[in-house]
């Protein structure tokens, strides 16, 4: 590879770890001033930093920052209020990234999958979290809609499970070769790519195709539009027969 090449990547990689220190800093004082006074607008301050750090990594070689902060803008963008419950977790959050910018961003060789499992679980009302982690089944929702990703996400935590969300078909096949969750629900309709797309691109490599996959719909099984689904696909279908077929689905694939 061309020096010149080299030396700009370093570069880059150099300037994210410096922007992306000074982000987490930053974030470290939200998170103590939350801890001393109940401010909404502190919630909306850490989340606008979460989402800056998260498009900054998009650029540079460093994996598990980036699905750190995933995880992360995940956590926060469902968080309603910062209770002490949720400091502790974006502050545990906070102390991984902040242990990756002090060493290698390349990853290391580190296990991707076993470094995910280990961060903090979002939070579902009612729910222990203790129960989450107990089962250590881990769900991907390849979902566009939040209010549907919301729902998969009640119902997945009342069964034990934790799960991850992406609106994006491309970041989802990055994040099931990168995260390896136990299955994936991915709607049929994303953006460029379709569910059915996205079904067969995990279905195709050697590193997914082990991995249950089903497609949400609101298209009846033998709809055309799923008739490119990989056989081993489930079809899970909104409306009266969702429970139904979500658990099915849950049953098919031996998901315990």
């Amino acid at each position: 590879m061309n020096n010149n090449v080299i030396d700009l990547d370093d570069q880059m990689l150099a300037d994210f770890r410096d922007e992306a220190n000074d982000i987490v800093d930053s974030i470290g004082v939200h998170l103590q001033n939350a801890r001393s006074k109940a401010d909404p607008a502190i919630l909306t301050s850490i989340q606008r930093e979460i989402f800056n750090l998260r498009y900054k990594g998009k650029s540079v070689n460093a994996p598990l920052v980036n699905l750190t902060s995933h995880r992360l803008a995940d956590y926060v963008t469902t968080c309603r209020e910062l209770t002490e419950d949720a400091i502790a977790d974006i502050q545990a959050f906070i102390d991984k990234i902040e242990g990756l910018l002090a060493g290698d961003l390349s990853g290391g060789g580190a296990d991707s999958a076993e470094f995910v499992r280990e961060l903090p679980s979002k939070r579902a009302p009612d729910i222990d979290p203790n129960w989450l982690k107990k089962t250590n089944v881990e769900a991907l929702l390849v979902i566009p809609q939040r209010s549907m990703s919301a729902i998969l996400e009640r119902e997945l935590a009342a069964c034990g499970y934790r799960s991850s969300v992406t609106q994006s078909s491309f970041e989802a096949i990055e994040l099931a070769v990168r995260t390896r969750p136990d299955f994936i629900i991915v709607a049929k309709t994303i953006d460029e790519l379709s569910g059915v797309d996205v079904a067969n691109a995990l279905q195709a490599m050697p590193k997914t195709r082990s991995i249950p996959t089903a497609v949400l719909t609101s298209d009846a099984p033998n709809h055309p539009s799923l008739q490119d689904l990989p056989c081993r696909t489930a079809i899970i279908r909104k409306g009266p027969a969702f429970g139904e077929d979500l658990a099915e689905a849950l049953a098919r694939f031996n998901i315990t």
